[in-house]
């Protein structure tokens, strides 16, 4: 017998860890009577690509691994599969299937049964029993149908071993460079509502040697990036400790090459030791990615999030403040109790730490948690569909929703994108505005002014230059400067939008002369990032070199040096 287990992932550069951890279940429990093939497509390859994908495979028996970004794929595919191969068995899992798996198996004839819960032991079980022919609703952890036709459910399953490792040389193989997923934990201590991850309230830890052993693996597999999907990564502080020391030594020590790993952390949850062990890791080691969700008390209270904010500040400002990683911190919009104003002080509040990337997310009701069970408690109006997103509650109506989005489109190109950091920078402190005003202001006008899906960035640029510079608080020409050292070092292109070029003969002699220094020599075909400053007394010009990236904003080192001294260095050769 043939089994496919096939995720559809969001991206090509992300990985799916979850089929691998499947066919590790069944080579270390299965009877050996099915042979487990690992299928990945996309949400984004056309739909016939996939199924054809599928059909060529030939499997026997067929797997679905379901979550939110592809679970709506997968009902289109199942659909698809009825038509061309109605006797094909198939099998979903994942959140997706294990909150939800009476409407799919009421919806869908040709899924034969759900696998709700953990995998790596009833997968085994579930295969071995569609090769013998046998009954499925035996199987602990599977909702299937009876012979009676009725719909046997299932609680979700929760592995009575530690599961066997997914990282064999198939897997590396596969993974070939795209982000990968790793496990050293499973399960979260906490229980908020709007989350999955500690619906059981366990966490189990997998043995600290093979986490290490699996790392340095992992970080010489090609990949880039590796996150950690322990939902807290920092629910054990000495083990994270641990970790944390254990992969600053190796790369020290040359046994792990120039790779990130990202880190899901309780930020108020860190104790001193390991915020010093953090300051002393080579740059761009890890990322840390912090949920705080919201800075009211009663919608912390209302979600069972306990955060001792003060410490959170705290300790994020000390990793922010070390200069050595990405911070990447998330608010959630739609939350019981969080109207527009107090949402509002949250995202000023969040700011002002000033992260790598703050995400303004918004709420999502899924299948399994206890804020869907509390949607008409809390006047909750949600999509029918995946990803489940809020549209109204009782404190925020679909206007402020609409006005929340332009904050969120605007936050995303002028902040976390990293190409406005400058111009922003001075932005804010011209004219005095509250953070989330300021971007409530221009995503609006934004909205109201361009047609922004797929807009260039050459364009974004110039409408922003355009609503700024008629500012009274706002020095034209400085904005224009801003713009010009935040474009040159963003981009290794070494161009500038129409809307920021000042036609200057000096420029082709400084490309001239910036073509012959190692420093900032391009590749052919690619200009020098060179560009001349005009609001201060004296012109400025700027370098760049674009032969060093910061692995923590992205940006190419700039040197900004007196115009005329440099014209003079170069006219003595």
């Amino acid at each position: 017998m043939k089994a496919a287990v096939c995720s559809i992932n969001s991206q090509y550069i992300h990985s799916s860890l979850a089929p691998w951890c499947l066919k590790a279940g069944y080579m270390a429990y299965g009877k050996g009577l099915a042979q487990i093939q690992v299928l990945e497509g996309t949400i984004n390859q056309p739909l016939e690509e996939v199924l054809n994908a599928i059909l060529s495979a030939r499997p026997d028996a067929l797997a679905f691994c379901c979550y939110i970004w592809n679970i709506q794929t997968v009902r289109a595919l199942l659909l698809r599969l009825q038509e061309v191969c109605p006797q094909l068995p198939v099998l979903l899992g994942g959140p997706e299937a294990t909150f939800n798996a009476g409407q799919l198996l009421e919806e869908f004839p040709q899924v034969c049964a759900v696998l709700c819960g953990e995998g790596e032991e009833i997968f085994p079980l579930a295969v071995d029993a569609l090769a013998q022919h046998a009954p499925l609703h035996a199987i602990e952890g599977v909702a299937c149908r009876l012979p009676n036709g009725r719909i046997h459910t299932a609680r979700p399953y929760a592995n009575r071993l530690a599961p066997p490792s997914p990282y064999t040389e198939e897997y590396f193989a596969a993974l070939n460079g795209r982000i990968a997923y790793l496990e050293t934990s499973r399960g979260c201590p906490f229980c908020c509502a709007f989350c999955l991850s500690g619906v059981d309230h366990n966490v189990q830890f997998f043995p600290l040697a093979q986490a290490k052993e699996n790392l340095l693996k992992m970080a010489n597999s090609g990949a880039k990036i590796i996150k950690l999907v322990d939902r807290t990564f920092n629910a054990n502080n000495a083990r994270a400790y641990e970790i944390v020391r254990f992969l600053i030594e190796k790369r020290q020590s040359g046994e792990i090459p120039d790779v990130c790993f990202h880190f899901e952390v309780g930020a108020d949850l860190f104790k001193e030791d390991i915020l010093a062990l953090f300051a002393t890791a080579p740059k761009g080691l890890f990322q840390i990615e912090a949920g705080l969700q919201s800075f009211h008390p009663q919608t912390l209270q209302a979600v069972q999030r306990k955060t001792d904010i003060d410490k959170l500040c705290h300790n994020l400002r000390a990793l922010i403040g070390a200069g050595n990683m990405h911070v990447h911190i998330d608010l959630i919009a739609g939350l019981p109790y969080e109207d527009f104003e107090t949402f509002s002080r949250s995202f000023d509040m969040a700011f002002a730490l000033r992260p790598h990337m703050l995400q303004l997310g918004f709420l999502k009701l899924l299948h399994g948690s206890l804020l869907r069970r509390q949607a008409n408690l809390y006047g909750y109006v949600f999509d029918p569909l995946a990803p489940y997103e809020i549209r109204r509650t009782n404190w925020l109506n679909e206007e402020e929703f609409a006005v929340l989005h332009a904050v969120e489109d605007a936050l995303e190109r002028l902040y976390n994108s990293g190409r406005f950091a400058m111009s922003l920078n001075y932005l804010l402190k011209a004219t005095g505005a509250r953070p989330f005003a300021f971007f409530e202001e221009f995503g609006l006008h934004a909205q109201r002014s361009a047609r922004l899906a797929g807009i260039s960035l050459d364009s974004y640029t110039q409408l922003f230059y355009e609503y700024f510079k008629e500012k009274p608080q706002v020095d034209k020409g400085y904005l224009r400067d801003m713009l010009v050292l935040d474009r040159l070092s963003c981009e290794n292109t070494g161009r500038l939008p129409g809307c920021l070029r000042i036609p200057d003969k000096r420029l082709k002699t400084l490309d001239l002369w910036a073509q012959q220094q190692e420093e900032y020599k391009q590749n052919r075909g690619k200009k020098a990032g060179i560009g001349i400053l005009y609001s201060a007394e004296e012109e400025q010009a700027v370098l760049v070199n674009y032969r060093q990236k910061d692995p923590i904003t992205g940006r190419f080192p700039a040197k900004v040096s007196p115009l005329g001294e440099l014209l003079q260095k170069m006219a003595r050769g």
